[in-house]
């Protein structure tokens, strides 16, 4: 706009930048200064409907104004500003709240994700240690019952999991095959059953995942 390359840019600059809500407004070849209040002006949130007192109504302030003789009158150029008491307040506390929310949700996607690689990382090794040890009697997805006696497996819950191998360590259970499967109790660490727990836990899962996406 070639008004706008006659104007104390600096001036218009400086009071944009210190302050967060500003906007410029002008009038080109304006005949009375005495009218210059009243007339709508051009450009930014007056668009060619409000004048000063009309802006001043809404809030807005003068920073600065610029007037420069033409030929053919007066441009003149308006510097708006508009100061809200708790704006800034609010917006601080709004984008705290933003930054806080957005920590906290990502502290629980690094949580969700280091839980999914302790239970990659159990599933391997449960994985490993069961087809060493248990698939020959209680099966591929521990669904047998092992020698036609024991529950299977994969139904059991940790709690039961846990028991079940404690029982045949300290040896307060030594009914049906018991002695077949307190050797292989015994090698076994709490840490291994867990392991092998949430590896059959996991096979069960993917099963059941499977089925549902066949329906």
């Amino acid at each position: 706009m070639k008004l706008l390359s006659s104007i104390a840019l600096t001036s218009i600059l400086t009071a944009t930048i210190a302050t967060a809500q500003t906007t410029m407004c002008f009038k080109e070849n304006h005949k009375s200064m005495a009218t210059i209040e009243t007339t709508a002006l051009n450009g930014g949130e007056c668009k060619n409907q409000k004048s000063v007192q009309d802006m001043k109504k809404e809030g807005w302030s003068v920073a600065d104004i610029n007037i420069d003789k033409t030929k053919n009158g007066t441009n003149y150029i308006y510097v708006f500003k508009k100061e809200e008491a708790n704006l800034s307040s609010i917006n601080e506390k709004a984008l705290e709240e933003k930054i806080l929310n957005r920590l906290e949700e990502r502290k629980k996607q690094e949580i969700a994700i280091k839980k999914k690689e302790a239970y990659i990382r159990k599933s391997k090794s449960g994985e490993k240690l069961y087809n060493t040890k248990c698939v020959s009697c209680h099966g591929k997805n521990g669904e047998l019952k092992a020698k036609g006696i024991s529950r299977p497996i994969n139904s059991l819950n940790l709690q039961d999991f846990m028991l079940s191998i404690q029982s045949y360590n300290n040896g307060t259970y030594d009914r049906g095959m018991a002695f077949v499967m307190r050797p292989y109790a015994t090698l076994m660490s709490d840490k291994d059953v867990k392991n092998v727990y949430v590896y059959l836990r996991n096979l069960k899962e993917k099963k059941e995942k499977s089925t549902g996406e066949n329906k």
